[in-house]
């Protein structure tokens, strides 16, 4: 994955990361074991997927109008949003939680 988010003034960056340990994997089609060195190297090819998928999908709605909308909690045609708020939706630490599944945790 390539490069830094480009911020505007007032902007701040957030990075959200989930642990997982994966010690083996088998291709579903020949039934063989793959080695530490491909499964990595799938797990990379995904995870790269992924992210480009997250980063076109914020280019074309992460915006001014795009963030009010979701913070107004009501949708365009005047009704509340069914959940006001997802569980963890606050930045780590600042709901008095401490950040959990990041580095050092």
């Amino acid at each position: 994955m390539s490069g830094k988010l480009r911020l505007a003034e007032g902007e701040t960056a957030r990075t959200a990361c989930a642990r997982a340990v994966l010690r083996v994997g088998v291709d579903e089609a020949t039934g063989e074991v793959l080695s530490q060195a491909v499964l990595a190297q799938r797990v990379g090819w995904c995870a790269g997927l992924v992210a480009g998928m997250v980063a076109a999908l914020v280019g074309e709605h992460w915006n001014s109008v795009d963030v009010g909308v979701l913070a107004s909690g009501v949708d365009a045609g005047g009704r509340r949003f069914a959940v006001e708020r997802v569980d963890g939706a606050a930045a780590p630490g600042v709901d008095g939680r401490p950040a959990w599944g990041c580095e050092g945790q």
